[in-house]
């Protein structure tokens, strides 16, 4: 059945998330109602069906990763959705993704918090959560996040190819107000998509590797399906190669290692930023997500009061683009960094691989209301006296 049929549609961006995942080739949705990310689940246990694939309302968060960790060792593509409080349950399949190197899509339609905070507004709380939250460390992540319906689209099926190059759980970290927002979409022939398929195994069962434990950084590694005679070991436990249980320290450092290095040795195909006017740039501003637009619009205006001011935005937000940053931070005297938090948590990492390069400040919100442009001129106006 298609994929995508090709039009324009005036739509939210959890929509065009959803729509996404389907032109993608998800066939398999797991999820658990929640403010703001109800509406992909809405959409897609309408679209599932009519594509061939199965939408799932679970008992909560927990099963639904779960659920799709399952779907994804059987063969399918699959995504589950949340917020906030969500996440932080599906943190503990997370683990369990990671560790079998699951392809599957995880999106964070992030609100205010922390616990319930104001449920149905917007926020940019959780970059760390999704780095760091799941338990035990020894892994490294992929995290990309949207600033309109368009990229919401886009990106969603980035992710999913991702999911599938690397072999492992990827996160769309976008957040309310890109998920409410309404804005044009539009969606292409299911041929102008480049999709990534899973790659299968060319030896026989007996001469296949599950982990490629002794080359932790190659990656586009097949993954047999359960059934297709494959020993294939999904459990928590430390595995070796072959994905038997081992507690021997030099197996689980192997198996560490494969976890960050298959995303730290290939950045090449990790690091991508959108610059706009820092050729001559004096002066920068860093944002994602929904913060984004106003920061640009805000460049755009210093430039009008004739202050030779730059933009960045990451796109894959982790692994985080610290060279990109650092020539940024090379080239400019300070930089303003626009989020919805109070605790500076991308101002952190700017200020980290900026590495004493530039003078670096947080312009900080709890959420509920992104920064209008005027604020973040006037923050930029008084930091650069």
């Amino acid at each position: 059945m298609s994929k995508a049929i090709k039009r324009k549609d005036f739509v939210q961006g959890d929509e065009a998330i959803a729509e996404g995942a389907i032109a993608a080739g998800c066939r398999y949705f797991a999820g658990y109602p929640i403010t703001p990310a109800s509406e992909i689940a809405e959409c897609l246990s309408k679209r599932m069906p009519e594509v061939g694939g199965v939408a799932m309302q679970m008992e909560d968060e927990l099963a639904s990763i779960h659920s799709i960790g399952g779907a994804s060792v059987a063969g399918m593509k699959a995504m589950t959705v949340s917020s906030g409080p969500g996440i932080s349950l599906k943190l503990e399949g997370l683990g369990w993704g990671i560790k079998n190197e699951l392809p599957y899509v995880v999106v964070d339609v992030q609100r205010a918090g922390p616990s319930n905070g104001v449920a149905t507004r917007v926020a940019q709380g959780d970059l760390y959560t999704v780095k760091y939250g799941s338990a035990g460390g020894n892994n490294s992540i992929i995290a990309v996040s949207p600033m309109s319906v368009q990229e919401a689209f886009n990106l969603t099926i980035e992710c999913f190819n991702l999911a599938e190059i690397f072999r492992t759980p990827v996160f769309l970290l976008a957040d309310e107000t890109v998920g409410h927002t309404r804005e044009l979409l539009e969606i292409p022939e299911d041929s102008e998509i480049e999709l990534v398929e899973r790659k299968k195994p060319t030896v026989p069962p007996e001469e296949f590797l599950m982990y490629p434990m002794e080359t932790p950084e190659v990656i586009n590694y097949p993954y047999p399906n359960i059934g297709e005679g494959y020993g294939i070991c999904v459990s928590p436990y430390t595995h070796t190669s072959r994905g038997y249980a081992t507690e021997a320290e030099k197996d689980h450092d192997k198996m560490a290692q494969r976890f960050v290095k298959k995303l730290t040795e290939n950045l090449d195909l990790l690091t991508r930023c959108e610059e706009e006017m820092m050729e001559d740039a004096e002066y920068a501003v860093i944002a994602y997500g929904c913060e984004a637009r106003p920061a640009l619009e805000a460049v755009k205006q210093a430039r009008q009061a004739g202050i030779k001011a730059g933009f960045m935005r990451p796109i894959i937000v982790w692994p985080f683009p610290d060279e990109p940053v650092y020539k940024v931070a090379s080239k400019v005297k300070k930089i303003l960094v626009p989020e919805l938090n109070r605790d500076g948590q991308l101002s952190r990492e700017v200020a980290r691989a900026a590495k004493g390069q530039a003078e670096v400040y947080h312009l900080g919100s709890g959420g509920v209301e992104t920064h209008q442009p005027s604020q973040i001129l006037e923050e930029f106006k008084r930091i650069i006296k």
